[in-house]
């Protein structure tokens, strides 16, 4: 799983992460997101999560909220899935306080 920080954004702190969910066909032990204990390339696609914060990353006080991400939400890479949500954060920040 990844996972980063970014913020402030608008007032609010973004945590984005990304964790694989293994093909049914692939085994489910592994070390390290997307490789197996041999370092071979686990076969799956990417889910992406986010969560938002006005105090900081650690502020317990978080926005909880569905958000309609439409049917790309599966993703090739930790790095789509990171930005996909990222993003997304950030326009359900902007809509919440009126635009840009």
């Amino acid at each position: 799983m990844a996972e980063r920080v970014s913020g402030p954004y608008r007032g609010y702190y973004i945590s984005a992460a990304a964790r694989l969910v293994p093909a049914a066909d692939a085994p489910a032990t592994g070390a390290g997101v997307g490789v197996d204990a041999k370092g071979t390339a686990r076969s799956g696609t990417y889910v992406g999560t986010v969560s938002l914060a006005e105090l900081g990353p650690d502020d317990p006080h978080r926005i909880e909220t569905l958000l309609e991400l439409g049917d790309a939400q599966r993703f090739g890479s930790e790095e789509e899935a990171l930005a996909f949500v990222e993003q997304a954060a950030r326009d359900y920040v902007d809509r919440l306080l009126g635009g840009h």
